[in-house]
């Protein structure tokens, strides 16, 4: 009854593992009873699982190049972790012991699988002496837990079937970037709440590196964009220009005074435009402000020297001024200028363009440039990095959907959103940088998420054929047992006949 009953708890503890299996052919006592009688060395050669069986397993499964590469580098970290069954056994063992003393195979990063010095799997010496089998047990119960919770994490991941695959015929820097024949954890699309919550799991440093890009890299990305917008020769050297002039003000140490209802991209002199009010500074701009000047005197106009809005103003010889209650939510563009009267009653003008942004981020405000990078600010928040970059795909799949029609009518008159002001050239060069960002924490989850998914296959899937080495080589021991014992019937017959 007591061998009943343990076999009873031990099935139902483990509803899929072998051990329930034709529990009438091998019960848990006879599995005990097997496990015991084998001396260590021979435990040694029954739980050793080569690297080309893993391999071909793997392979049945329908595994993706990339997932394929990932599963042989666990392999090779598990080497290079644990190469020394006997380092493990006086290392390894007691990060897998609990306070009672007991073995837990769940906090082993690898489920309790070592290496051979020539590169065999196989389990930590702690399970491998233990005598009794629910030792054994709960480390194979354990890796069909962790591919349980595989399967819920990554339904469309390898490792399932083969389901979720998905061939692209082409690389590029979009959703599936730089994909070729990958299954759908590379080619998903990413809602802005997981990136959200990938983000917020990182440390900062982490965080700045991926906000953070190489400026040839940056400019690669941007080349693609140009292509995938099919932009003119024209719209590519605006962006470019500005792109320079980023690069510029960096190196010249000067900051345009943008504001979050109008950018300011002139450095003529430093000026500061909001919805109803202005703040102009020229003390930068004018270097003899003592004896060559007679006064100075600014106006806000819809184009150059222009003085519709607010008329020219003498400010004798102040070099700043601030006006408010001036309505300037009018017109998309205004024009400040400065006019600085000598005493031979000449005078010198400079002009500077503000542009309204209209709810939109700033390019001087989003986007740094310097020692050979590029960097980008994540503005209100992390969140509204993500919607700005999603906003901007949505616009390119529309436009290539039209270009796809139009293409199919034979008019290839499709008007183009493009760079042809200095303003759309900017506003480009933004939503480009928002979407490339956006692309390097997407490719940072997805090597994140496709590690650790191939990490999990590769300890359940060798746990698994460990596992089933025990049941084939018990159910061996089964047979011969059943003919030996059929012999000697046999035998007993004839001779007793």
């Amino acid at each position: 009854m007591a061998g009943v009953a343990a076999e009873t708890a031990v099935a139902s503890a483990s509803g899929s593992g072998i051990w329930s299996r034709r529990r009438d052919e091998i019960t848990f006592d006879r599995l005990q009873k097997f496990w015991n009688d084998l001396p260590p060395q021979a435990r040694r050669e029954l739980l050793k699982l080569d690297k080309q069986t893993l391999i071909e397993q793997a392979r049945k499964n329908f595994y993706c190049s990339r997932c394929n590469g990932l599963l042989l580098e666990n392999f090779k970290s598990l080497q290079q972790e644990v190469s020394d069954i006997d380092c493990l056994s006086s290392s390894g063992e007691s990060k897998i012991r609990q306070q009672n003393g007991s073995q837990d195979p769940s906090v082993h990063p690898w489920g309790g699988l070592a290496t051979t010095k020539d590169g065999i799997l196989t389990l930590i010496d702690c399970f491998m002496k233990a005598n009794s089998l629910r030792v054994l047990q709960n480390v194979f119960d354990n890796a069909r837990l962790r591919e349980r919770e595989r399967e819920m994490l990554y339904p469309d991941a390898c490792g399932g079937g083969g389901r979720g695959w998905i061939s692209q015929g082409m690389a590029s820097y979009s959703r599936g970037y730089g994909t070729r024949e990958t299954c759908a954890l590379h080619t998903a699309h990413l809602s802005c709440n997981t990136l959200v919550n990938f983000w917020s799991a990182l440390c900062d440093e982490t965080r700045s590196s991926l906000l953070r890009m190489k400026e040839d890299d940056f400019i690669e990305r941007l080349m693609f964009r140009f292509d995938s917008k099919r932009f003119c020769r024209d719209c590519r050297r605006n962006v470019i220009r500005e792109f320079k002039e980023l690069k510029e003000l960096k190196r010249i140490r000067r900051e345009p005074r943008c504001t979050s209802w109008f950018c300011v991209a002139d450095y003529a002199f430093q000026c500061e435009v909001f919805e109803d009010s202005v703040i102009v500074d020229w003390r930068q701009s004018i270097s003899e402000t003592d004896g060559s000047y007679h006064h100075f005197e600014w106006a806000i106009g819809t184009d150059e020297g222009q003085s519709d809005v607010f008329g020219f103003e003498n400010v004798g010889m102040k070099t700043q001024v601030q006006r408010s209650g001036i309505d300037l939510d009018q017109f998309e563009d205004y024009f400040i200028t400065l006019r600085a009267w000598k005493l031979d009653g000449r005078y010198t003008e400079m002009c500077v363009k503000a542009h309204a942004l209209k709810g939109q981020s700033c390019v001087h405000h989003r986007l740094v440039l310097g020692d050979g990078f590029v960097t980008i600010t994540k503005g209100e928040s992390i969140r509204s990095l993500f919607e700005h970059a999603e906003e901007a795909e949505e616009e390119d799949e529309d436009d290539a959907m039209e270009r796809d029609e139009n293409d199919l009518d034979g008019d290839g008159s499709h008007p183009q959103k493009h760079a042809k002001s200095p303003e759309l050239a900017r506003e480009f060069l933004l939503d480009a940088a928002a979407v490339i960002f956006k692309e390097q924490v997407e490719k940072a989850f997805r090597e994140g998420a496709a590690q650790q998914n191939a990490q999990s296959v590769f300890v359940s899937l060798a746990l698994k054929l460990l596992e089933e080495r025990v049941h084939v080589a018990c159910k061996e021991i089964i047979t011969l047992e059943k003919q030996v014992c059929v012999i000697c019937a046999s035998a007993n017959k004839f001779w007793g006949r």
